[in-house]
Protein backbone atom coordinates (compact mmCIF):
# COMPACT_ATOMS: atom_id res chain seq x y z
CA UNK A 1 0.00 0.00 0.00
CA UNK A 2 3.32 2.53 0.88
CA UNK A 3 4.34 1.63 -2.24
CA UNK A 4 1.45 2.16 -4.21
CA UNK A 5 0.81 5.77 -2.59
CA UNK A 6 4.06 6.67 -3.39
CA UNK A 7 3.68 5.97 -7.20
CA UNK A 8 0.30 7.72 -7.13
CA UNK A 9 1.62 10.54 -5.29
CA UNK A 10 4.69 10.69 -8.15
CA UNK A 11 1.64 10.30 -10.86
CA UNK A 12 -0.35 13.55 -9.04
CA UNK A 13 -3.50 11.63 -8.95
CA UNK A 14 -6.17 13.06 -6.74
CA UNK A 15 -9.16 11.84 -6.18
CA UNK A 16 -11.82 13.69 -9.00
CA UNK A 17 -14.66 14.94 -8.71
CA UNK A 18 -18.07 13.16 -9.52
CA UNK A 19 -18.25 12.40 -13.05
CA UNK A 20 -20.90 12.20 -15.79
CA UNK A 21 -21.43 8.75 -16.96
CA UNK A 22 -19.89 9.51 -20.13
CA UNK A 23 -16.63 11.26 -18.60
CA UNK A 24 -13.25 9.64 -18.79
CA UNK A 25 -11.18 8.38 -15.98
CA UNK A 26 -7.86 10.41 -15.13
CA UNK A 27 -5.19 8.11 -16.85
CA UNK A 28 -1.81 8.43 -16.31
CA UNK A 29 1.54 7.16 -18.83
CA UNK A 30 3.21 4.28 -16.52
CA UNK A 31 6.02 1.28 -17.66
CA UNK A 32 5.18 -1.70 -16.30
CA UNK A 33 8.63 -3.77 -15.87
CA UNK A 34 8.44 -7.56 -16.02
CA UNK A 35 10.06 -9.88 -14.14
CA UNK A 36 11.48 -12.36 -16.94
CA UNK A 37 10.34 -13.57 -20.38
CA UNK A 38 9.22 -16.78 -19.50
CA UNK A 39 11.65 -18.68 -21.63
CA UNK A 40 14.09 -20.59 -20.34
CA UNK A 41 16.74 -23.85 -21.15
CA UNK A 42 15.58 -25.36 -24.57
CA UNK A 43 12.57 -22.87 -25.26
CA UNK A 44 15.35 -19.77 -24.75
CA UNK A 45 17.71 -21.41 -26.85
CA UNK A 46 15.32 -22.06 -29.49
CA UNK A 47 13.59 -18.14 -29.11
CA UNK A 48 17.42 -16.99 -29.57
CA UNK A 49 17.97 -18.80 -32.38
CA UNK A 50 14.56 -17.45 -34.15
CA UNK A 51 15.77 -14.11 -33.28
CA UNK A 52 18.78 -14.53 -35.27
CA UNK A 53 16.84 -15.75 -38.21
CA UNK A 54 14.67 -12.98 -38.06
CA UNK A 55 17.27 -10.35 -38.63
CA UNK A 56 17.23 -8.85 -41.89
CA UNK A 57 20.38 -8.79 -43.62
CA UNK A 58 21.57 -5.33 -42.61
CA UNK A 59 21.12 -5.82 -39.10
CA UNK A 60 23.09 -9.44 -39.70
CA UNK A 61 25.66 -7.85 -41.10
CA UNK A 62 26.02 -5.32 -38.61
CA UNK A 63 26.08 -7.36 -35.78
CA UNK A 64 28.79 -9.70 -37.55
CA UNK A 65 30.70 -6.38 -37.99
CA UNK A 66 30.90 -5.47 -34.82
CA UNK A 67 31.80 -8.93 -33.21
CA UNK A 68 28.44 -8.72 -31.06
CA UNK A 69 26.01 -12.30 -30.80
CA UNK A 70 23.53 -12.03 -33.43
CA UNK A 71 20.96 -12.05 -30.64
CA UNK A 72 20.78 -12.19 -27.20
CA UNK A 73 18.33 -11.89 -23.99
CA UNK A 74 17.45 -8.62 -24.93
CA UNK A 75 16.44 -9.62 -28.36
CA UNK A 76 13.55 -12.28 -27.30
CA UNK A 77 10.18 -10.79 -27.26
CA UNK A 78 8.29 -9.19 -24.10
CA UNK A 79 6.11 -12.95 -22.82
CA UNK A 80 2.72 -12.26 -25.56
CA UNK A 81 0.65 -13.42 -22.13
CA UNK A 82 2.12 -10.80 -19.56
CA UNK A 83 0.90 -8.04 -22.34
CA UNK A 84 -2.76 -9.89 -22.65
CA UNK A 85 -2.75 -9.70 -18.87
CA UNK A 86 -1.47 -6.25 -18.63
CA UNK A 87 -4.16 -5.19 -21.18
CA UNK A 88 -6.89 -7.11 -19.42
CA UNK A 89 -6.67 -4.94 -16.36
CA UNK A 90 -8.25 -1.82 -18.85
CA UNK A 91 -5.21 -0.04 -19.88
CA UNK A 92 -3.91 1.43 -22.98
CA UNK A 93 -0.96 0.06 -24.27
CA UNK A 94 1.45 2.39 -26.05
CA UNK A 95 5.32 0.91 -26.63
CA UNK A 96 6.42 -2.36 -26.18
CA UNK A 97 10.06 -2.62 -25.42
CA UNK A 98 11.85 -6.09 -25.59
CA UNK A 99 15.03 -4.64 -24.71
CA UNK A 100 13.51 -3.25 -21.41
CA UNK A 101 11.21 -5.98 -21.22
CA UNK A 102 8.93 -3.40 -20.25
CA UNK A 103 5.52 -2.03 -21.61
CA UNK A 104 4.38 1.79 -21.39
CA UNK A 105 0.37 2.53 -21.25
CA UNK A 106 -2.01 4.68 -19.82
CA UNK A 107 -4.01 3.17 -16.49
CA UNK A 108 -5.93 4.67 -14.39
CA UNK A 109 -4.92 5.02 -10.26
CA UNK A 110 -7.23 1.49 -9.69
CA UNK A 111 -5.62 0.04 -13.17
CA UNK A 112 -2.15 0.91 -11.62
CA UNK A 113 -2.98 -0.64 -8.12
CA UNK A 114 -4.20 -4.08 -9.82
CA UNK A 115 -0.81 -4.40 -12.22
CA UNK A 116 0.71 -3.46 -9.65
CA UNK A 117 -0.49 -6.86 -7.94
CA UNK A 118 0.20 -9.14 -10.88
CA UNK A 119 3.27 -11.95 -10.26
CA UNK A 120 4.93 -10.67 -13.24
CA UNK A 121 5.11 -7.32 -12.78
CA UNK A 122 8.40 -6.23 -10.98
CA UNK A 123 7.67 -2.57 -10.36
CA UNK A 124 5.56 0.20 -12.04
CA UNK A 125 7.51 3.25 -12.81
CA UNK A 126 5.24 6.82 -13.78
CA UNK A 127 6.07 9.18 -16.87
CA UNK A 128 7.52 12.79 -15.08
CA UNK A 129 6.12 15.55 -17.55
CA UNK A 130 8.24 17.72 -18.49
CA UNK A 131 7.03 22.12 -18.85
CA UNK A 132 9.57 22.77 -21.75
CA UNK A 133 9.94 21.29 -25.01
CA UNK A 134 11.86 18.03 -25.74
CA UNK A 135 14.09 19.31 -28.59
CA UNK A 136 17.29 21.21 -27.14
CA UNK A 137 16.38 24.74 -27.23
CA UNK A 138 18.96 26.93 -29.59
CA UNK A 139 20.67 30.15 -28.24
CA UNK A 140 19.94 31.93 -31.11
CA UNK A 141 18.90 32.32 -34.21
CA UNK A 142 19.44 34.70 -37.12
CA UNK A 143 18.78 35.12 -41.08
CA UNK A 144 20.99 36.26 -43.40
CA UNK A 145 22.07 37.08 -47.46
CA UNK A 146 22.34 33.22 -49.57
CA UNK A 147 25.22 34.04 -51.77
CA UNK A 148 28.30 32.34 -50.81
CA UNK A 149 29.20 29.67 -53.19
CA UNK A 150 30.46 25.17 -52.80
CA UNK A 151 30.03 25.27 -49.36
CA UNK A 152 28.11 27.88 -48.85
CA UNK A 153 27.43 29.53 -45.12
CA UNK A 154 27.89 25.39 -44.04
CA UNK A 155 31.99 26.44 -44.73
CA UNK A 156 33.29 26.88 -41.26
CA UNK A 157 30.95 24.55 -39.67
CA UNK A 158 32.40 21.99 -42.05
CA UNK A 159 35.87 22.75 -42.42
CA UNK A 160 36.64 22.53 -38.29
CA UNK A 161 35.93 18.99 -38.14
CA UNK A 162 37.88 18.07 -41.32
CA UNK A 163 34.95 17.51 -43.68
CA UNK A 164 36.14 19.22 -47.00
CA UNK A 165 39.23 17.09 -47.24
CA UNK A 166 37.37 13.92 -46.16
CA UNK A 167 34.95 14.56 -49.30
CA UNK A 168 38.09 15.31 -51.37
CA UNK A 169 38.88 11.49 -50.18
CA UNK A 170 35.64 10.47 -52.70
CA UNK A 171 33.51 10.50 -49.12
CA UNK A 172 29.85 11.25 -48.91
CA UNK A 173 28.37 8.67 -46.85
CA UNK A 174 27.54 6.12 -48.92
CA UNK A 175 26.06 3.00 -48.48
CA UNK A 176 25.63 3.71 -44.28
CA UNK A 177 22.25 4.06 -43.18
CA UNK A 178 21.88 6.66 -40.41
CA UNK A 179 18.87 7.37 -38.17
CA UNK A 180 17.28 10.43 -37.01
CA UNK A 181 15.31 10.57 -34.02
CA UNK A 182 13.51 13.92 -33.21
CA UNK A 183 10.33 16.23 -34.63
CA UNK A 184 10.01 14.59 -37.56
CA UNK A 185 11.29 17.16 -40.75
CA UNK A 186 9.68 18.10 -44.18
CA UNK A 187 11.53 16.62 -46.80
CA UNK A 188 9.84 18.77 -49.56
CA UNK A 189 12.34 21.35 -48.59
CA UNK A 190 15.18 21.67 -51.32
CA UNK A 191 18.20 20.60 -49.90
CA UNK A 192 16.59 17.29 -48.63
CA UNK A 193 14.69 16.69 -51.89
CA UNK A 194 17.31 14.32 -52.98
CA UNK A 195 17.76 12.38 -50.42
CA UNK A 196 17.50 9.02 -50.05
CA UNK A 197 15.27 8.29 -47.16
CA UNK A 198 14.60 4.34 -46.92
CA UNK A 199 11.97 4.20 -43.93
CA UNK A 200 10.60 6.85 -42.01
CA UNK A 201 8.11 6.33 -38.73
CA UNK A 202 5.87 8.72 -36.39
CA UNK A 203 6.16 6.99 -33.44
CA UNK A 204 3.71 9.58 -31.94
CA UNK A 205 0.55 8.80 -34.04
CA UNK A 206 1.46 5.48 -35.43
CA UNK A 207 1.68 6.51 -38.59
CA UNK A 208 4.78 6.88 -41.71
CA UNK A 209 4.02 10.89 -42.12
CA UNK A 210 7.15 12.57 -40.22
CA UNK A 211 6.01 16.02 -41.63
CA UNK A 212 3.54 18.39 -40.14
CA UNK A 213 0.35 16.83 -39.56
CA UNK A 214 -2.58 19.43 -39.95
CA UNK A 215 -5.28 19.13 -36.76
CA UNK A 216 -2.74 16.91 -35.21
CA UNK A 217 0.43 18.58 -35.13
CA UNK A 218 1.34 22.24 -33.44
CA UNK A 219 2.31 24.55 -36.20
CA UNK A 220 6.35 24.27 -36.29
CA UNK A 221 6.09 20.80 -34.98
CA UNK A 222 8.69 19.82 -37.76
CA UNK A 223 10.82 22.81 -37.40
CA UNK A 224 13.58 21.43 -35.39
CA UNK A 225 14.12 17.89 -36.67
CA UNK A 226 14.19 19.81 -40.35
CA UNK A 227 17.52 21.65 -39.02
CA UNK A 228 19.22 18.67 -37.11
CA UNK A 229 18.64 16.46 -40.56
CA UNK A 230 19.81 19.35 -43.20
CA UNK A 231 22.86 19.50 -41.04
CA UNK A 232 24.12 16.27 -41.38
CA UNK A 233 22.73 15.24 -44.80
CA UNK A 234 21.48 18.12 -46.77
CA UNK A 235 22.93 19.23 -49.67
CA UNK A 236 21.85 22.21 -51.53
CA UNK A 237 25.09 23.75 -53.83
CA UNK A 238 26.52 26.71 -53.00
CA UNK A 239 24.22 26.98 -49.82
CA UNK A 240 24.22 24.10 -47.54
CA UNK A 241 26.44 20.50 -47.49
CA UNK A 242 25.64 18.31 -44.57
CA UNK A 243 28.68 16.07 -44.11
CA UNK A 244 26.80 12.58 -44.95
CA UNK A 245 24.37 14.12 -48.04
CA UNK A 246 25.01 10.84 -49.82
CA UNK A 247 23.92 8.37 -46.89
CA UNK A 248 20.83 6.31 -46.35
CA UNK A 249 18.47 7.64 -43.92
CA UNK A 250 15.74 6.89 -41.23
CA UNK A 251 13.87 9.22 -40.07
CA UNK A 252 11.71 8.62 -36.54
CA UNK A 253 9.32 11.45 -35.10
CA UNK A 254 9.34 10.95 -31.27
CA UNK A 255 8.92 13.96 -30.33
CA UNK A 256 5.50 16.16 -29.68
CA UNK A 257 6.06 19.53 -29.15
CA UNK A 258 2.69 20.23 -28.08
CA UNK A 259 1.43 19.27 -24.15
CA UNK A 260 2.24 17.28 -21.74
CA UNK A 261 3.25 13.94 -24.31
CA UNK A 262 6.76 15.99 -25.32
CA UNK A 263 7.96 14.53 -22.43
CA UNK A 264 7.32 10.47 -23.78
CA UNK A 265 10.59 8.91 -23.50
CA UNK A 266 8.79 5.44 -25.02
CA UNK A 267 8.97 6.92 -28.31
CA UNK A 268 12.54 7.10 -28.45
CA UNK A 269 13.59 3.62 -27.19
CA UNK A 270 11.03 2.52 -29.48
CA UNK A 271 12.75 4.03 -32.28
CA UNK A 272 15.93 3.00 -31.43
CA UNK A 273 14.50 -0.59 -31.55
CA UNK A 274 13.08 -0.08 -35.12
CA UNK A 275 16.67 0.89 -36.00
CA UNK A 276 18.54 -2.10 -34.84
CA UNK A 277 15.65 -3.85 -36.59
CA UNK A 278 16.24 -2.35 -39.73
CA UNK A 279 20.50 -2.55 -39.71
CA UNK A 280 21.36 0.98 -38.88
CA UNK A 281 24.68 1.78 -38.46
CA UNK A 282 24.77 5.10 -36.15
CA UNK A 283 21.54 7.20 -34.92
CA UNK A 284 21.50 10.42 -34.49
CA UNK A 285 19.08 12.38 -31.87
CA UNK A 286 19.15 16.28 -30.81
CA UNK A 287 16.80 15.36 -27.69
CA UNK A 288 17.34 15.86 -24.44
CA UNK A 289 15.60 14.77 -20.82
CA UNK A 290 16.75 16.50 -17.38
CA UNK A 291 13.71 18.05 -15.57
CA UNK A 292 12.47 15.04 -13.97
CA UNK A 293 16.01 13.78 -13.22
CA UNK A 294 18.73 15.09 -10.33
CA UNK A 295 21.93 15.02 -10.87
CA UNK A 296 22.29 11.54 -9.72
CA UNK A 297 20.30 10.14 -11.88
CA UNK A 298 23.20 10.29 -14.29
CA UNK A 299 25.17 7.58 -14.05
CA UNK A 300 24.24 5.79 -17.35
CA UNK A 301 21.78 3.22 -16.07
CA UNK A 302 18.72 5.29 -14.26
CA UNK A 303 17.13 6.73 -17.36
CA UNK A 304 14.92 4.73 -19.77
CA UNK A 305 16.50 6.19 -22.79
CA UNK A 306 20.16 5.84 -21.64
CA UNK A 307 19.62 2.44 -21.20
CA UNK A 308 18.18 1.68 -24.54
CA UNK A 309 21.37 3.51 -25.71
CA UNK A 310 23.33 1.39 -24.15
CA UNK A 311 21.44 -1.54 -25.85
CA UNK A 312 21.88 -0.21 -29.47
CA UNK A 313 25.63 0.49 -28.33
CA UNK A 314 26.14 -3.22 -27.41
CA UNK A 315 23.90 -4.41 -30.36
CA UNK A 316 26.90 -2.65 -32.51
CA UNK A 317 25.03 1.10 -33.29
CA UNK A 318 27.33 4.02 -32.82
CA UNK A 319 24.41 6.26 -30.71
CA UNK A 320 25.52 9.87 -31.02
CA UNK A 321 23.40 12.80 -28.93
CA UNK A 322 23.85 16.17 -27.92
CA UNK A 323 24.96 16.47 -24.61
CA UNK A 324 22.79 19.75 -24.12
CA UNK A 325 22.91 23.23 -23.64
CA UNK A 326 22.42 23.54 -20.00
CA UNK A 327 26.15 24.50 -19.07
CA UNK A 328 25.10 28.18 -18.06
CA UNK A 329 22.13 27.05 -16.07
CA UNK A 330 21.19 25.82 -12.94
CA UNK A 331 21.35 21.86 -14.44
CA UNK A 332 25.04 22.29 -15.86
CA UNK A 333 25.76 18.76 -16.30
CA UNK A 334 24.79 16.80 -19.88
CA UNK A 335 21.06 15.45 -19.76
CA UNK A 336 19.82 12.09 -20.77
CA UNK A 337 20.52 9.65 -22.67
CA UNK A 338 24.11 11.45 -23.23
CA UNK A 339 25.20 9.98 -19.58
CA UNK A 340 25.36 6.81 -21.18
CA UNK A 341 28.23 4.25 -21.61
CA UNK A 342 29.62 3.57 -24.87
CA UNK A 343 28.03 6.73 -27.07
CA UNK A 344 29.33 9.76 -28.52
CA UNK A 345 28.20 12.84 -26.65
CA UNK A 346 28.57 15.56 -28.32
CA UNK A 347 29.08 19.03 -27.09
CA UNK A 348 29.38 22.40 -28.59
CA UNK A 349 32.12 24.92 -29.70
CA UNK A 350 32.16 28.33 -32.39
CA UNK A 351 33.83 28.52 -35.37
CA UNK A 352 37.24 29.23 -33.24
CA UNK A 353 37.01 26.14 -31.41
CA UNK A 354 36.03 27.77 -28.08
CA UNK A 355 33.72 26.11 -26.03
CA UNK A 356 30.54 27.42 -26.42
CA UNK A 357 29.13 29.50 -22.97
CA UNK A 358 25.62 26.76 -23.02
CA UNK A 359 27.58 23.25 -23.85
CA UNK A 360 26.51 20.72 -21.20
CA UNK A 361 29.70 19.54 -19.07
CA UNK A 362 30.69 16.21 -17.10
CA UNK A 363 31.26 14.20 -15.20
CA UNK A 364 28.59 11.96 -14.93
CA UNK A 365 27.41 10.54 -11.72
CA UNK A 366 29.54 7.72 -11.73
CA UNK A 367 32.65 9.58 -12.38
CA UNK A 368 33.12 9.58 -16.47
CA UNK A 369 33.92 12.11 -18.45
CA UNK A 370 31.96 14.00 -20.50
CA UNK A 371 30.71 15.23 -23.12
CA UNK A 372 32.73 12.68 -25.63
CA UNK A 373 33.56 15.34 -28.27
CA UNK A 374 32.60 18.53 -29.92
CA UNK A 375 31.50 20.03 -33.04
CA UNK A 376 30.59 23.54 -34.21
CA UNK A 377 27.49 24.13 -32.33
CA UNK A 378 27.49 28.32 -32.64
CA UNK A 379 25.47 30.19 -35.39
CA UNK A 380 25.49 26.45 -38.00
CA UNK A 381 23.81 27.23 -41.03
CA UNK A 382 20.95 24.66 -41.66
CA UNK A 383 17.57 24.31 -43.59
CA UNK A 384 14.39 26.01 -41.93
CA UNK A 385 10.68 24.48 -42.07
CA UNK A 386 9.75 27.83 -43.05
CA UNK A 387 9.44 27.18 -46.82
CA UNK A 388 11.37 25.02 -48.89
CA UNK A 389 14.45 27.55 -50.05
CA UNK A 390 14.45 28.84 -46.89
CA UNK A 391 17.50 28.84 -44.08
CA UNK A 392 18.70 30.16 -41.57
CA UNK A 393 21.81 30.29 -38.29
CA UNK A 394 21.01 28.07 -35.00
CA UNK A 395 22.71 27.14 -32.11
CA UNK A 396 22.97 24.82 -29.99
CA UNK A 397 24.56 21.32 -29.46
CA UNK A 398 20.99 20.09 -31.68
CA UNK A 399 23.64 21.15 -34.28
CA UNK A 400 27.27 20.17 -33.10
CA UNK A 401 25.83 16.20 -33.02
CA UNK A 402 24.64 15.80 -36.28
CA UNK A 403 27.46 16.84 -37.85
CA UNK A 404 29.38 14.64 -35.43
CA UNK A 405 26.92 12.21 -36.84
CA UNK A 406 27.70 12.80 -40.59
CA UNK A 407 31.78 12.54 -39.72
CA UNK A 408 31.03 9.39 -38.29
CA UNK A 409 29.76 8.31 -41.44
CA UNK A 410 32.16 9.35 -43.97
CA UNK A 411 34.23 7.12 -41.48
CA UNK A 412 31.98 3.99 -41.50
CA UNK A 413 31.85 4.22 -45.58
CA UNK A 414 35.72 4.64 -45.32
CA UNK A 415 35.94 1.45 -43.02
CA UNK A 416 33.27 -0.98 -43.43
CA UNK A 417 35.06 -3.36 -41.85
CA UNK A 418 35.17 -1.18 -38.43
CA UNK A 419 33.11 -1.59 -35.46
CA UNK A 420 30.85 1.07 -34.22
CA UNK A 421 33.16 1.09 -31.16
CA UNK A 422 36.15 1.16 -33.10
CA UNK A 423 34.42 4.44 -35.12
CA UNK A 424 33.66 6.22 -31.57
CA UNK A 425 37.51 5.23 -30.49
CA UNK A 426 39.17 6.86 -33.55
CA UNK A 427 37.00 9.66 -33.43
CA UNK A 428 38.14 10.34 -29.45
CA UNK A 429 41.87 9.96 -29.83
CA UNK A 430 42.53 12.03 -33.00
CA UNK A 431 40.07 14.79 -31.43
CA UNK A 432 41.96 18.09 -30.61
CA UNK A 433 41.86 17.44 -26.59
CA UNK A 434 42.88 13.39 -26.43
CA UNK A 435 45.36 13.80 -24.79
CA UNK A 436 43.71 15.66 -21.70
CA UNK A 437 40.61 14.65 -21.94
CA UNK A 438 38.03 17.25 -19.55
CA UNK A 439 34.82 17.73 -18.99
CA UNK A 440 34.84 20.70 -20.57
CA UNK A 441 35.86 19.58 -24.95
CA UNK A 442 35.71 16.43 -23.60
CA UNK A 443 38.44 14.09 -25.92
CA UNK A 444 38.00 17.88 -28.00
CA UNK A 445 36.76 18.42 -31.17
CA UNK A 446 36.78 16.15 -33.96
CA UNK A 447 39.19 15.64 -36.29
CA UNK A 448 37.52 14.06 -39.45
CA UNK A 449 40.85 13.32 -41.46
CA UNK A 450 43.03 12.02 -38.59
CA UNK A 451 39.94 9.12 -37.68
CA UNK A 452 40.00 7.96 -41.05
CA UNK A 453 43.97 7.16 -40.95
CA UNK A 454 43.71 6.31 -37.44
CA UNK A 455 45.30 2.94 -36.58
CA UNK A 456 42.86 0.51 -34.84
CA UNK A 457 43.90 -2.92 -36.46
CA UNK A 458 45.19 -3.61 -32.79
CA UNK A 459 41.55 -3.77 -31.43
CA UNK A 460 40.11 -6.35 -34.08
CA UNK A 461 39.54 -9.54 -32.82
CA UNK A 462 40.76 -12.31 -35.25
CA UNK A 463 38.30 -14.88 -37.18
CA UNK A 464 37.50 -17.82 -35.67
CA UNK A 465 38.95 -20.65 -38.51
CA UNK A 466 38.05 -24.93 -38.28
CA UNK A 467 42.02 -24.89 -36.55
CA UNK A 468 41.08 -22.51 -34.13
CA UNK A 469 40.19 -23.96 -30.72
CA UNK A 470 38.60 -20.58 -29.06
CA UNK A 471 37.72 -17.44 -29.91
CA UNK A 472 37.81 -14.62 -27.36
CA UNK A 473 36.24 -10.90 -28.29
CA UNK A 474 34.73 -8.12 -25.90
CA UNK A 475 32.41 -5.74 -26.76
CA UNK A 476 31.93 -2.90 -25.99
CA UNK A 477 35.05 -1.48 -26.77
CA UNK A 478 36.51 0.88 -25.68
CA UNK A 479 34.47 0.23 -22.69
CA UNK A 480 33.37 2.52 -19.51
CA UNK A 481 30.66 0.72 -17.97
CA UNK A 482 29.60 -3.44 -18.75
CA UNK A 483 31.85 -5.12 -20.61
CA UNK A 484 31.54 -8.45 -21.79
CA UNK A 485 34.21 -10.68 -22.51
CA UNK A 486 32.83 -13.56 -24.81
CA UNK A 487 34.28 -17.06 -25.60
CA UNK A 488 33.63 -19.35 -28.18
CA UNK A 489 34.89 -22.81 -28.17
CA UNK A 490 34.59 -25.53 -30.52
CA UNK A 491 34.96 -27.98 -28.40
CA UNK A 492 35.30 -28.67 -24.75
CA UNK A 493 38.20 -27.89 -22.52
CA UNK A 494 39.01 -26.72 -19.33
CA UNK A 495 41.13 -23.55 -18.76
CA UNK A 496 41.32 -19.95 -17.39
CA UNK A 497 39.82 -16.48 -18.50
CA UNK A 498 41.68 -14.12 -16.91
CA UNK A 499 42.28 -10.40 -17.39
CA UNK A 500 45.69 -8.65 -16.99
CA UNK A 501 47.05 -4.85 -17.09
CA UNK A 502 50.23 -3.44 -18.83
CA UNK A 503 52.39 -4.65 -15.79
CA UNK A 504 50.87 -8.19 -15.89
CA UNK A 505 49.09 -8.21 -12.92
CA UNK A 506 45.96 -10.32 -12.93
CA UNK A 507 42.65 -7.97 -11.59
CA UNK A 508 39.98 -10.75 -12.27
CA UNK A 509 40.00 -14.65 -13.03
CA UNK A 510 37.56 -17.31 -13.40
CA UNK A 511 38.78 -21.14 -13.62
CA UNK A 512 36.95 -23.69 -14.91
CA UNK A 513 37.86 -27.91 -15.36
CA UNK A 514 34.88 -28.31 -17.67
CA UNK A 515 34.35 -25.17 -20.20
CA UNK A 516 31.91 -26.23 -22.65
CA UNK A 517 31.39 -25.81 -26.30
CA UNK A 518 29.47 -23.17 -27.63
CA UNK A 519 29.86 -19.63 -26.74
CA UNK A 520 30.13 -18.39 -22.77
CA UNK A 521 29.80 -14.89 -21.64
CA UNK A 522 31.17 -13.17 -18.66
CA UNK A 523 30.28 -9.78 -17.70
CA UNK A 524 32.39 -7.28 -15.77
CA UNK A 525 31.92 -3.65 -14.56
CA UNK A 526 34.64 -1.89 -16.46
CA UNK A 527 34.68 0.10 -12.95
CA UNK A 528 36.01 -2.81 -11.42
CA UNK A 529 38.88 -2.51 -13.40
CA UNK A 530 42.10 -0.43 -13.93
CA UNK A 531 41.74 2.43 -16.30
CA UNK A 532 43.81 1.92 -19.76
CA UNK A 533 44.94 -0.90 -22.09
CA UNK A 534 44.21 -4.60 -20.40
CA UNK A 535 44.62 -7.91 -22.18
CA UNK A 536 42.42 -11.05 -22.06
CA UNK A 537 43.59 -14.48 -22.33
CA UNK A 538 42.16 -17.99 -22.10
CA UNK A 539 44.94 -20.35 -21.45
CA UNK A 540 43.86 -24.00 -21.92
CA UNK A 541 45.54 -27.17 -22.96
CA UNK A 542 44.41 -26.59 -26.49
CA UNK A 543 46.38 -23.17 -26.41
CA UNK A 544 45.57 -19.42 -25.92
CA UNK A 545 44.03 -16.76 -26.94
CA UNK A 546 44.20 -13.07 -26.47
CA UNK A 547 41.93 -10.29 -27.07
CA UNK A 548 42.52 -6.02 -25.96
CA UNK A 549 40.30 -4.52 -23.82
CA UNK A 550 40.48 -0.54 -23.32
CA UNK A 551 38.90 0.93 -20.48
CA UNK A 552 37.96 4.34 -20.34
CA UNK A 553 37.12 6.19 -17.02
Amino acid sequence: MIRLLLLLSLLGVVSAPARTALSEPVRARVWVFFVDKQLDGALRGRAIDACERSLTPKARERRIRNHVPLADACDLPVCADYLRQVEAQGVRLRHVSKWLNAVSCEATPVQISQLMQLPFVDRVEAFRLRPEAHPLESERQQRQPLDVPNYGFSDWQNMLCGVPEMHGRGLTGQGVLMCFLDTGCMLAHESLQDLNVVATRDFVFNDANVGDEPGLDTAGQQNHGTATLSTAVGFRDSLLVGPAYGASVMIAKTEWIADEIRSEEDNYVAALEWADSMGADLTSSSLGYILWYENDDLDGRTAVTSQAAVIAARHGILVVTSAGNNRAREWFYVGTPADADSILAVGAVDSFGVLAAFSSGGPTADGRTKPDVCAMGLDVFCASAEAVDRYFFISGTSLSAPIAAGVAALIFEAHPDWTAQQVREAMKATASNATTPDNELGWGIVNGPAALDYNVAADRPPAMTPHSPALLTAYPNPVNGEVTVQLTLQRATSGTLAIYDLLGRRIFETQRRDWPPGVRRERIDAGTLTSGALFARFSSTDGDVVTRIVVLK
